[in-house]
């Protein structure tokens, strides 16, 4: 296991990326779960930590704080391509069998992100 960070500085749906060992990783704090992948798109190699989450936002006024609220899944969407992937299995939506991003098991202990390479 890997800490990677307080919880308190995985803002929810911002992915964020962490480096262990030389090697990058993206973490998503969803609200209710945290999930890992490799940082790179299965595409073409962009980054996906410089990607977006996809899921709802509730603001209770315009320009007024926006809530980033996950549906049934924690979607994470590549910038260079749009390629959207599903954080729990890393399947990509467009083709689910053949392209993908390898995911890690993510727990929190203590208030801290523990990230397992295992």
């Amino acid at each position: 296991m890997h800490d990677v960070g307080a919880e308190a500085d995985f803002e929810v749906g911002q992915p964020t990326r962490v480096e262990i060992e030389g090697r990058g990783f993206v973490v998503v704090n969803s609200g209710s779960e945290f999930y890992a992948a490799r940082d790179v798109c299965a595409h073409q190699g962009a980054r996906l930590s410089a990607g977006r989450c996809k899921g709802n936002v509730h603001a209770e006024t315009v320009g007024g704080h926006v809530e980033y609220q996950t549906g049934e899944r924690t979607l994470l969407q590549c910038p260079w391509h749009g390629w959207i992937f599903d954080m729990a299995t890393g399947r990509a939506l467009a083709d689910p069998e053949r392209a993908r991003v390898r995911v890690y098991p993510v727990q929190v202990a203590d208030g801290r992100v523990l990230l397992d390479l295992a």
